[in-house]
C-alpha cells in the first residue's frame, strides 16, 4: 500500500496541468499545517452491502507544494448485507457443516456491515482563475469493518466479517468559495480494498482558519 500511495502522489505531481516546470524543493512537508476543516454527507454503493448513507470529517492541511494539497480524513457507513450474499454464506456454511457432520444455523438472519475509515487523500488542484476550483486526486486509507447481527453475534461467522484491510481511494470534485473562509464541495470517490469496493458521491463544506492560504489552487510556491 506504501508504495502504491507513493505512486498515486508521483502521478499528481507528474502531471501535465503542471505546465511550469517543477523542482522537487518546491514539496516540502514543512509547508503543511492544521488550516480547516470539514464535514460532508454522501451516498455509496458498495459490492456486497446495500446502498447507504456515508459521513465523513476531513482536515485541510494545505499545500505540500504548488497545487498539491493534503485533506486526511475519517468516514464511516453501516449497512445491511446484500441478501444474495447472506444466501451464499449461508450455502457455505451448510456445506461445511455437512462435510464435518457437525450441526449448523440454518437462519442467520439480517447481518450489518460497518466500515470506519482513517485516511488521507493528496488532491491536485486546478487553477481556472475563475473561482470555481476542481480537482483530482488519490489517497490511501485503513478500513476497520465490523460485522453485526442477532443470530452471528458471538459466533465465528462474525470474526469472519470483522477486518482491518488497507485500501486506495481516487477523487475528484469541485469547490466553490462561499466568503473568504467557505467552501462547499461535490464529490465523486472510488474505494478499492480487499475487504470492500465501492462508489459515492458527497456533498460537504470546508471552514479555513487560515483563508488566504487554502483558497483555490496554489500558484507559484507552496503557500504558508
Amino acid at each position: 500500500m506504501r508504495r502504491l500511495s507513493l505512486l498515486a502522489v508521483t502521478a499528481l505531481l507528474a502531471s501535465p496541468a503542471l505546465a511550469r516546470a517543477q523542482s522537487l524543493e518546491d514539496y516540502d512537508y514543512e509547508n503543511l499545517e492544521f488550516r480547516g476543516v470539514g464535514i460532508e454527507v454522501g451516498r455509496i454503493w458498495p459490492s456486497r452491502v446495500e446502498p447507504t448513507l456515508s459521513l465523513a470529517v476531513r482536515a485541510d492541511l494545505g499545500f505540500l507544494g504548488p497545487n498539491v494539497r493534503i485533506a486526511p480524513r475519517a468516514s464511516y457507513w453501516s449497512s445491511s448485507l446484500r441478501s444474495s450474499e447472506v444466501n451464499e454464506l449461508r450455502e457455505n456454511l451448510l456445506g461445511l457443516c455437512r462435510d464435518t457432520g457437525s450441526n449448523c444455523l440454518l437462519e442467520l438472519g439480517e447481518i450489518r456491515v460497518s466500515d470506519l475509515t482513517l485516511g488521507a487523500d493528496a488532491h491536485y488542484v486546478f487553477d481556472t482563475g475563475a473561482g470555481i476550483s476542481p480537482y483530482a486526486g488519490a489517497g490511501a486509507a485503513l478500513h476497520l469493518l465490523n460485522g453485526s447481527g442477532d443470530v452471528i453475534n458471538g459466533t465465528f461467522v462474525e470474526d469472519l466479517l470483522d477486518a482491518i484491510a488497507p485500501g486506495i481511494d481516487l477523487v475528484g470534485g469541485v469547490e466553490v468559495p462561499l466568503g473568504d473562509a467557505l467552501r462547499l464541495f461535490a464529490e465523486a470517490r472510488g474505494t478499492l480494498s480487499s475487504d470492500v469496493r465501492y462508489v459515492g458521491l458527497s456533498l460537504g463544506g470546508n471552514w479555513s482558519f487560515s483563508p488566504g492560504a487554502s483558497r483555490g489552487a496554489a500558484s507559484g510556491g507552496a503557500r504558508r
